[in-house]
C-alpha cells in the first residue's frame, strides 16, 4: 500500500461535498480505508440509548471520516472575496540527505514538516 500524502495536523482544503471551499486541520488518517477525519467538518449526531452502565442516554456530536480524494493540501488561504488554493502532493528524493520528502506540486516546494 502506498504512503499517504495527507498526514495528521496538515491543513487541507475541501474540494467537494457540502463543505466545499472550507479548510480544516486533519485530526486522523486511515490509510487502509483512504479516509481522513477533519476538525469541525462532516459532524453528525449520534444518539445513545440508556443502558445498564449508562442510566441516562446521551446525544453526541462527532466528526466522521471523509474520503481523501475530497481534500487537497492547502497552499494559500483565500483573502476577502478570493478562493483558497489547494495543491497536489508529490514525492521527491532530497539530494543532500537522500530522504524522501513531500513536495507541493503547484509551486515545486517542499512541505514544511
Amino acid at each position: 500500500m502506498a504512503k499517504s500524502k495527507i498526514k495528521k495536523n496538515d491543513i487541507v482544503l475541501i474540494i467537494s461535498g457540502k463543505s466545499k471551499g472550507k479548510f480544516a486541520a486533519v485530526l486522523a488518517t486511515d490509510s487502509k480505508n483512504q479516509t481522513v477525519t477533519l476538525k469541525d467538518i462532516n459532524k453528525k449526531t449520534k444518539h445513545h440509548k440508556p443502558s445498564q452502565e449508562n442510566q441516562e442516554g446521551k446525544i453526541e456530536k462527532k466528526e466522521y471520516p471523509v474520503h481523501v480524494s475530497n481534500v487537497q493540501f492547502l497552499l494559500k488561504k483565500g483573502a476577502q472575496n478570493q478562493k483558497s488554493v489547494g495543491t497536489k502532493i508529490g514525492w521527491k528524493i532530497d539530494n543532500k540527505t537522500g530522504k524522501k520528502i513531500r513536495v507541493m506540486r503547484k509551486v515545486n516546494k517542499p512541505v514544511a514538516e
